[in-house]
Protein backbone atom coordinates (compact mmCIF):
# COMPACT_ATOMS: atom_id res chain seq x y z
CA UNK A 1 0.00 0.00 0.00
CA UNK A 2 2.81 2.58 1.03
CA UNK A 3 4.88 1.47 -2.13
CA UNK A 4 1.62 2.49 -4.25
CA UNK A 5 0.99 5.42 -2.38
CA UNK A 6 5.05 6.47 -2.87
CA UNK A 7 5.10 6.11 -6.03
CA UNK A 8 1.65 7.68 -6.92
CA UNK A 9 2.97 10.72 -5.05
CA UNK A 10 6.03 11.19 -7.40
CA UNK A 11 4.32 11.23 -9.86
CA UNK A 12 2.51 14.15 -8.42
CA UNK A 13 5.57 15.32 -8.23
CA UNK A 14 6.97 15.04 -10.94
CA UNK A 15 3.59 16.48 -12.88
CA UNK A 16 4.31 19.68 -10.86
CA UNK A 17 7.78 19.84 -12.05
CA UNK A 18 8.76 19.15 -7.96
CA UNK A 19 11.41 16.71 -7.93
CA UNK A 20 14.07 19.04 -8.37
CA UNK A 21 14.21 22.28 -5.85
CA UNK A 22 11.22 21.51 -4.34
CA UNK A 23 11.63 20.52 -1.27
CA UNK A 24 10.70 20.10 2.63
CA UNK A 25 11.83 17.30 4.21
CA UNK A 26 12.95 16.71 0.55
CA UNK A 27 9.50 18.86 0.62
CA UNK A 28 10.00 22.84 0.66
CA UNK A 29 11.44 25.20 -1.49
CA UNK A 30 14.03 26.68 -0.13
CA UNK A 31 15.52 29.24 -2.42
CA UNK A 32 19.23 31.07 -1.80
CA UNK A 33 18.96 34.93 -1.63
CA UNK A 34 21.77 36.92 -3.82
CA UNK A 35 21.68 39.89 -1.99
CA UNK A 36 22.19 37.98 1.25
CA UNK A 37 22.58 41.35 3.37
CA UNK A 38 19.36 42.57 2.23
CA UNK A 39 16.98 39.03 3.02
CA UNK A 40 19.66 37.79 5.68
CA UNK A 41 19.97 34.15 4.79
CA UNK A 42 17.41 31.82 2.80
CA UNK A 43 13.85 31.93 2.67
CA UNK A 44 11.65 29.37 2.53
CA UNK A 45 8.46 28.88 0.62
CA UNK A 46 6.02 26.30 2.02
CA UNK A 47 2.65 24.65 1.05
CA UNK A 48 0.23 24.40 3.51
CA UNK A 49 -2.46 21.61 2.79
CA UNK A 50 -5.97 21.95 4.13
CA UNK A 51 -8.93 19.78 3.77
CA UNK A 52 -11.35 22.87 4.33
CA UNK A 53 -11.29 26.38 3.14
CA UNK A 54 -11.54 29.63 4.45
CA UNK A 55 -14.18 29.54 8.09
CA UNK A 56 -13.33 26.41 8.70
CA UNK A 57 -11.37 26.32 12.02
CA UNK A 58 -7.82 24.47 10.75
CA UNK A 59 -8.27 26.81 7.68
CA UNK A 60 -8.63 30.20 9.97
CA UNK A 61 -5.64 28.59 12.21
CA UNK A 62 -3.53 27.87 8.91
CA UNK A 63 -4.04 31.93 7.85
CA UNK A 64 -3.01 33.34 11.34
CA UNK A 65 0.06 30.74 10.88
CA UNK A 66 0.58 32.27 7.69
CA UNK A 67 0.90 35.79 9.02
CA UNK A 68 2.62 35.09 11.98
CA UNK A 69 5.71 33.17 10.67
CA UNK A 70 5.90 35.97 8.34
CA UNK A 71 5.94 38.64 10.51
CA UNK A 72 8.73 36.92 12.93
CA UNK A 73 10.68 36.00 10.01
CA UNK A 74 10.73 39.17 8.56
CA UNK A 75 9.49 37.55 5.29
CA UNK A 76 12.02 34.49 5.30
CA UNK A 77 9.61 32.19 5.58
CA UNK A 78 5.97 31.66 3.41
CA UNK A 79 3.62 29.92 3.54
CA UNK A 80 0.44 29.57 0.75
CA UNK A 81 -2.35 27.78 1.75
CA UNK A 82 -3.76 24.87 -0.44
CA UNK A 83 -7.67 24.07 1.10
CA UNK A 84 -9.93 21.99 -0.29
CA UNK A 85 -7.75 18.86 -0.35
CA UNK A 86 -6.13 20.13 -3.38
CA UNK A 87 -3.14 18.23 -2.42
CA UNK A 88 -4.47 15.22 -1.75
CA UNK A 89 -6.38 13.41 1.24
CA UNK A 90 -5.02 14.11 5.06
CA UNK A 91 -3.87 10.43 4.97
CA UNK A 92 -1.71 10.90 1.20
CA UNK A 93 -0.50 14.07 2.17
CA UNK A 94 1.11 12.87 6.04
CA UNK A 95 2.40 9.90 3.82
CA UNK A 96 3.47 11.91 1.67
CA UNK A 97 5.35 14.92 3.90
CA UNK A 98 8.92 13.93 3.14
CA UNK A 99 8.33 13.28 -0.49
CA UNK A 100 7.44 16.82 -1.29
CA UNK A 101 3.81 16.93 -1.20
CA UNK A 102 3.30 19.73 1.31
CA UNK A 103 5.77 21.16 4.00
CA UNK A 104 2.72 21.44 6.63
CA UNK A 105 -0.38 20.47 7.39
CA UNK A 106 -3.03 21.48 10.13
CA UNK A 107 -5.05 19.21 11.40
CA UNK A 108 -6.61 16.93 14.64
CA UNK A 109 -4.14 15.00 16.20
CA UNK A 110 -6.47 11.85 15.75
CA UNK A 111 -5.42 12.13 12.11
CA UNK A 112 -1.75 10.66 13.23
CA UNK A 113 -3.46 7.20 14.78
CA UNK A 114 -2.57 5.61 11.93
CA UNK A 115 0.71 6.22 12.55
CA UNK A 116 0.66 5.62 16.71
CA UNK A 117 -1.91 4.74 18.29
CA UNK A 118 -1.44 7.32 21.22
CA UNK A 119 -2.83 9.92 19.27
CA UNK A 120 -5.89 7.99 20.22
CA UNK A 121 -6.18 10.48 23.22
CA UNK A 122 -7.47 13.65 20.77
CA UNK A 123 -10.53 11.44 20.80
CA UNK A 124 -10.80 10.04 24.07
CA UNK A 125 -14.59 10.77 25.28
CA UNK A 126 -14.86 12.87 28.73
CA UNK A 127 -11.78 14.08 29.14
CA UNK A 128 -12.38 17.70 29.61
CA UNK A 129 -15.01 19.17 31.23
CA UNK A 130 -14.81 22.52 29.27
CA UNK A 131 -12.78 25.35 26.94
CA UNK A 132 -10.53 26.80 29.85
CA UNK A 133 -9.71 23.32 30.60
CA UNK A 134 -8.77 22.08 26.88
CA UNK A 135 -6.14 25.19 26.78
CA UNK A 136 -4.74 24.33 30.08
CA UNK A 137 -3.86 20.83 28.85
CA UNK A 138 -2.83 21.64 25.49
CA UNK A 139 -0.46 24.91 26.85
CA UNK A 140 0.75 22.86 29.74
CA UNK A 141 3.93 20.60 30.12
CA UNK A 142 1.45 17.86 29.64
CA UNK A 143 0.29 19.28 26.54
CA UNK A 144 3.71 19.29 25.23
CA UNK A 145 4.50 15.71 26.39
CA UNK A 146 1.86 14.31 24.33
CA UNK A 147 3.01 16.70 21.18
CA UNK A 148 6.51 15.50 21.68
CA UNK A 149 5.72 11.52 22.33
CA UNK A 150 3.12 11.49 19.82
CA UNK A 151 5.29 12.83 17.19
CA UNK A 152 8.07 11.36 17.87
CA UNK A 153 6.24 8.06 17.60
CA UNK A 154 5.20 8.66 14.10
CA UNK A 155 7.60 10.68 12.67
CA UNK A 156 6.23 14.00 12.87
CA UNK A 157 6.98 17.41 14.46
CA UNK A 158 3.56 19.01 16.25
CA UNK A 159 3.21 22.19 17.61
CA UNK A 160 -0.07 24.72 18.43
CA UNK A 161 -3.10 23.67 19.70
CA UNK A 162 -6.24 24.96 18.35
CA UNK A 163 -9.83 24.36 20.27
CA UNK A 164 -12.24 23.17 17.79
CA UNK A 165 -15.09 23.07 19.86
CA UNK A 166 -17.42 20.20 21.72
CA UNK A 167 -18.92 17.63 19.92
CA UNK A 168 -22.02 17.50 19.68
CA UNK A 169 -25.08 14.90 17.99
CA UNK A 170 -27.54 16.57 15.63
CA UNK A 171 -30.12 14.24 14.90
CA UNK A 172 -33.23 13.59 13.57
CA UNK A 173 -35.01 12.27 16.65
CA UNK A 174 -35.18 13.76 20.52
CA UNK A 175 -32.71 12.35 22.82
CA UNK A 176 -32.16 13.02 26.31
CA UNK A 177 -30.09 10.11 27.92
CA UNK A 178 -27.82 7.81 27.88
CA UNK A 179 -30.40 4.78 27.00
CA UNK A 180 -31.75 7.46 24.43
CA UNK A 181 -28.73 6.34 21.84
CA UNK A 182 -28.99 2.73 22.27
CA UNK A 183 -29.16 1.23 18.66
CA UNK A 184 -29.10 4.96 17.45
CA UNK A 185 -27.42 5.14 13.90
CA UNK A 186 -24.66 7.84 13.56
CA UNK A 187 -22.66 8.61 10.81
CA UNK A 188 -19.11 8.74 12.66
CA UNK A 189 -15.17 8.83 11.45
CA UNK A 190 -13.86 5.90 10.55
CA UNK A 191 -11.64 5.95 13.19
CA UNK A 192 -10.87 3.34 16.16
CA UNK A 193 -12.18 5.79 19.13
CA UNK A 194 -15.34 6.92 17.86
CA UNK A 195 -16.69 4.32 16.81
CA UNK A 196 -15.62 1.83 19.92
CA UNK A 197 -16.86 5.12 22.28
CA UNK A 198 -20.40 4.45 20.28
CA UNK A 199 -20.26 1.35 20.27
CA UNK A 200 -20.03 1.79 24.42
CA UNK A 201 -23.21 3.77 24.22
CA UNK A 202 -25.18 0.84 22.58
CA UNK A 203 -25.59 2.76 19.25
CA UNK A 204 -24.84 2.21 15.55
CA UNK A 205 -21.79 4.00 14.59
CA UNK A 206 -22.12 4.12 11.16
CA UNK A 207 -18.52 5.32 8.68
CA UNK A 208 -19.30 7.69 6.12
CA UNK A 209 -17.67 10.38 3.93
CA UNK A 210 -19.12 13.87 5.32
CA UNK A 211 -20.52 15.19 1.68
CA UNK A 212 -22.46 12.13 1.91
CA UNK A 213 -23.60 12.56 5.46
CA UNK A 214 -26.50 15.46 4.48
CA UNK A 215 -28.43 13.10 1.61
CA UNK A 216 -28.22 10.42 4.21
CA UNK A 217 -29.75 11.95 6.81
CA UNK A 218 -31.98 13.37 4.11
CA UNK A 219 -33.00 9.58 3.28
CA UNK A 220 -33.10 8.49 7.05
CA UNK A 221 -30.32 5.97 6.38
CA UNK A 222 -28.21 7.17 9.29
CA UNK A 223 -30.43 9.33 11.48
CA UNK A 224 -27.79 11.55 12.99
CA UNK A 225 -24.32 12.79 13.09
CA UNK A 226 -21.68 14.05 15.68
CA UNK A 227 -19.39 17.21 14.91
CA UNK A 228 -18.70 20.31 16.34
CA UNK A 229 -21.84 22.49 16.51
CA UNK A 230 -20.15 25.36 14.01
CA UNK A 231 -19.03 22.86 11.92
CA UNK A 232 -22.19 20.92 11.85
CA UNK A 233 -24.08 24.60 10.85
CA UNK A 234 -21.58 24.83 8.22
CA UNK A 235 -22.67 21.41 6.56
CA UNK A 236 -26.22 23.12 6.80
CA UNK A 237 -27.14 19.88 9.35
CA UNK A 238 -29.67 22.38 10.97
CA UNK A 239 -31.96 21.42 7.68
CA UNK A 240 -32.62 17.99 8.45
CA UNK A 241 -32.04 17.95 12.34
CA UNK A 242 -33.98 19.80 14.69
CA UNK A 243 -32.27 18.35 17.83
CA UNK A 244 -29.08 19.37 18.76
CA UNK A 245 -28.24 17.33 21.57
CA UNK A 246 -24.72 18.77 23.66
CA UNK A 247 -23.19 15.72 24.25
CA UNK A 248 -19.88 17.56 24.30
CA UNK A 249 -18.68 14.05 24.14
CA UNK A 250 -15.63 15.11 22.89
CA UNK A 251 -12.91 17.85 22.38
CA UNK A 252 -10.63 17.56 19.52
CA UNK A 253 -6.95 19.51 19.27
CA UNK A 254 -6.16 20.88 15.60
CA UNK A 255 -2.60 21.43 15.70
CA UNK A 256 0.30 21.90 12.92
CA UNK A 257 2.36 18.85 11.49
CA UNK A 258 5.75 18.55 10.01
CA UNK A 259 8.19 16.15 8.71
CA UNK A 260 10.65 15.72 11.67
CA UNK A 261 13.52 15.26 9.96
CA UNK A 262 12.88 18.31 7.59
CA UNK A 263 11.80 20.29 10.73
CA UNK A 264 15.00 19.48 12.63
CA UNK A 265 16.85 20.37 10.04
CA UNK A 266 15.84 23.92 10.28
CA UNK A 267 18.23 27.14 11.92
CA UNK A 268 17.50 27.10 15.39
CA UNK A 269 15.95 31.00 14.59
CA UNK A 270 13.38 29.20 11.72
CA UNK A 271 12.08 26.68 14.03
CA UNK A 272 11.90 29.24 16.82
CA UNK A 273 9.21 31.43 15.03
CA UNK A 274 7.34 28.11 13.59
CA UNK A 275 6.71 27.22 16.80
CA UNK A 276 5.78 30.60 18.42
CA UNK A 277 4.10 31.61 14.94
CA UNK A 278 1.71 27.96 15.76
CA UNK A 279 1.48 28.75 19.65
CA UNK A 280 0.22 32.17 18.60
CA UNK A 281 -2.28 31.11 16.10
CA UNK A 282 -3.80 28.16 17.89
CA UNK A 283 -4.44 30.10 21.09
CA UNK A 284 -5.84 33.15 18.78
CA UNK A 285 -8.46 30.82 16.50
CA UNK A 286 -9.63 29.35 19.98
CA UNK A 287 -11.11 32.37 21.16
CA UNK A 288 -12.79 33.10 17.71
CA UNK A 289 -13.94 29.59 18.06
CA UNK A 290 -15.92 29.95 21.41
CA UNK A 291 -17.36 32.67 19.87
CA UNK A 292 -18.53 31.22 16.56
CA UNK A 293 -19.76 27.84 19.25
CA UNK A 294 -22.12 30.76 21.00
CA UNK A 295 -23.00 32.38 17.87
CA UNK A 296 -24.21 29.36 16.38
CA UNK A 297 -26.51 28.20 19.07
CA UNK A 298 -28.16 31.56 19.08
CA UNK A 299 -28.77 31.22 15.47
CA UNK A 300 -29.98 27.40 15.76
CA UNK A 301 -32.63 28.67 18.62
CA UNK A 302 -33.85 31.49 15.70
CA UNK A 303 -34.16 29.07 13.08
CA UNK A 304 -36.68 26.59 15.26
CA UNK A 305 -33.90 23.70 15.96
CA UNK A 306 -34.05 22.42 19.82
CA UNK A 307 -31.17 22.56 21.51
CA UNK A 308 -31.12 19.70 24.19
CA UNK A 309 -28.82 20.29 27.18
CA UNK A 310 -28.00 16.68 28.76
CA UNK A 311 -26.93 15.21 32.00
CA UNK A 312 -23.25 15.17 30.95
CA UNK A 313 -22.41 14.29 34.89
CA UNK A 314 -24.65 10.79 33.78
CA UNK A 315 -22.79 10.47 30.01
CA UNK A 316 -19.25 10.99 31.81
CA UNK A 317 -19.64 8.06 34.30
CA UNK A 318 -21.49 6.11 31.88
CA UNK A 319 -17.67 6.16 30.43
CA UNK A 320 -16.05 4.99 33.09
CA UNK A 321 -13.82 1.91 33.04
CA UNK A 322 -13.89 2.67 28.83
CA UNK A 323 -10.16 3.45 28.53
CA UNK A 324 -9.20 1.15 30.76
CA UNK A 325 -10.76 -1.78 28.59
CA UNK A 326 -10.25 -0.51 25.59
CA UNK A 327 -6.97 1.92 25.41
CA UNK A 328 -5.10 0.86 27.98
CA UNK A 329 -2.03 2.32 26.94
CA UNK A 330 -3.96 6.06 26.99
CA UNK A 331 -4.71 5.59 30.86
CA UNK A 332 -1.94 7.15 32.27
CA UNK A 333 -2.84 10.62 29.95
CA UNK A 334 -6.62 10.31 30.32
CA UNK A 335 -6.06 10.60 34.21
CA UNK A 336 -3.74 13.38 34.46
CA UNK A 337 -6.12 15.57 31.59
CA UNK A 338 -8.44 14.48 33.47
CA UNK A 339 -6.81 15.83 36.56
CA UNK A 340 -5.99 19.50 35.18
CA UNK A 341 -9.77 19.96 35.41
CA UNK A 342 -9.77 23.00 38.19
CA UNK A 343 -13.63 22.64 38.35
CA UNK A 344 -13.24 19.68 39.90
Amino acid sequence: MKKRLFASVMAMMVAAGCLVGCGGGSSSSVDSVDAAGEAGGDTYNWKMALNSTAGDNAYDTAAVFADKVKELTSGKVNVELYGGASLGSTSEVLEGLSYGVADIICESVGTLATFTPLANIDAMPYIYSDYDHFMDVWYSDLGQEMKDTIGEASGFKLMGGTFRGPRIVTSTKEMHNVNDFKGFKLRAPNLEMYLKTWQWMGAAPTPMAMNETYTALQQGTVSGQENPMADSMNYAFNEVCKYWIKTNHVYSCNLFIMDANYYNGLPEDIQAAVTEAAEFAGQEVSVKQLEKEEAAEAKLVEQGCTVIDVDRDAFKAHFDGFADQNFPDLKDWTERIKAMDAGE
